[in-house]
């Protein structure tokens, strides 16, 4: 593990320890998600949690797997978002919040003094959906989103949330 990298997991750590007090007596939701990552041009899979926050604010740190061709990428995010008010059984929201990309490079191969290239970079996610049955035990959605970084990325995702 690089020294960023490190800095990045104490940093997450850190942030998990102070919020754990108030996610004792929040509502928590687990989904899965799959979808498709466009610059990669390759698919991913993830987890997430959904913790609300207050009636229309809800935090949703996550975790996303790239399959890419030629080596690994994988990104930590703790996106915020606000639900805003419909009058129907659609939840629809916008938001944002850090991301930490993982990713790294295979060596061609037969190259016998190659090594791969691993990155940790730093972004912005911005982020919009909607989801169908919000009071349902099982919630699909829809969720576009654009991380901006050194390599900015758009993706749309497809998921379940499990109340």
């Amino acid at each position: 593990m690089n020294r960023t990298t490190g800095r990045v997991v104490w940093m997450l750590a850190v942030a998990g320890l102070l919020i754990m007090p108030g996610l004792a007596q929040a509502d928590v939701d687990f989904g899965v998600r799959g979808g498709f990552y466009s610059d990669a041009d390759a698919g991913f899979l993830g987890g997430e949690a959904l913790i609300g926050l207050t009636r229309a604010w809800y935090f949703n740190p996550n975790i996303e797997y790239v399959f890419v061709d030629d080596g690994s990428l994988w990104t930590a995010n703790a996106d915020f978002h606000y639900d805003f008010p419909t009058h129907s059984n659609l939840a629809v929201w916008a938001g944002g919040g850090p991301a930490v990309i993982f990713s790294s490079i295979d060596p061609p191969r037969g190259c016998r003094n190659c090594d791969s290239n691993d990155q940790t970079d730093l972004g912005l996610n911005l982020l919009g959906g909607v989801g169908f049955s919000k009071r349902g035990p099982i919630r699909p959605y829809v969720q576009g989103k654009v991380t901006l970084s050194d390599n900015t990325e758009a993706a749309i995702a497809f998921g379940l949330r499990f109340y």
